[in-house]
C-alpha cells in the first residue's frame, strides 16, 4: 500500500501535500469536535512532510557538471593577423601585383609540398604520381616559368584540390 501510494505521489509531492492539507481543512471545518485532535495530527503531519521534503531535496540533487558538446569555439575569420595579411596579398595578386602573385604562388607551392609529403608522394612536380594528385590545372600553375595572373575562382579550386587530396 505504501509503495503504491509512493508511486502515485512520485513527481507530484507538492500537489499531494496541498491536497492533503485541503482535505484535512475540510474535515476540521465540517466536524468541529475533531478540531483539537486533528490540529495536533495535522501539525505532526506537516512537520513530517517538511522533513521528508527536506530529505528529498538534499538526496535527489546532484552536482551540476557544466560541459559543452561544441568543443572549442571556431576562430572568427579576420581575427588572426596572418589571415588578414594573406587576404590582402591575394587581393593584390588578383589586382595584378607581380610580387603578390609570386608570394601567393609560393604559398600554394608550400601547401602542395606539405600535402604531398603527408601522403608520401614526391614533391617533384615532374613526377607522374604527383601530377595526378595535383591535377593538370594546379600542376600547370606551379610549374609555370612566371607567376601568371590567377583569379579567385582558380585559387579556390587549387585550395580545394589540396584539401581533398
Amino acid at each position: 500500500m505504501t509503495g503504491r501510494l509512493a508511486r502515485l505521489v512520485e513527481g507530484n509531492e507538492v500537489v499531494a501535500a496541498v491536497g492533503a492539507a485541503a482535505v484535512l481543512g475540510v474535515v476540521v471545518g465540517l466536524v468541529p469536535a475533531l478540531d483539537r485532535m486533528l490540529l495536533l495530527l495535522v501539525s505532526t503531519g506537516l512537520v513530517v512532510l517538511l522533513g521528508a521534503l527536506l530529505v528529498w531535496l538534499l538526496r535527489s540533487h546532484r552536482e551540476v557538471e557544466w560541459t559543452t558538446s561544441a568543443g572549442t569555439p571556431e576562430r572568427v575569420r579576420g581575427s588572426d593577423r596572418r589571415v588578414t595579411v594573406l587576404a590582402r596579398t591575394i587581393d593584390a595578386a588578383v589586382a595584378g601585383d607581380a610580387s603578390a602573385r609570386l608570394e601567393v604562388r609560393s604559398l600554394v607551392r608550400s601547401a602542395a609540398e606539405a600535402g604531398l609529403g603527408a601522403r608520401g608522394l614526391s614533391p617533384d612536380l615532374t613526377n607522374d604520381a604527383t601530377q595526378a594528385a595535383l591535377g593538370p590545372a594546379l600542376t600547370a600553375y606551379l610549374t609555370s616559368a612566371t607567376a601568371r595572373p590567377v583569379t579567385r575562382d582558380e585559387l579556390s579550386a587549387f585550395i580545394t584540390t589540396l584539401e581533398e587530396h
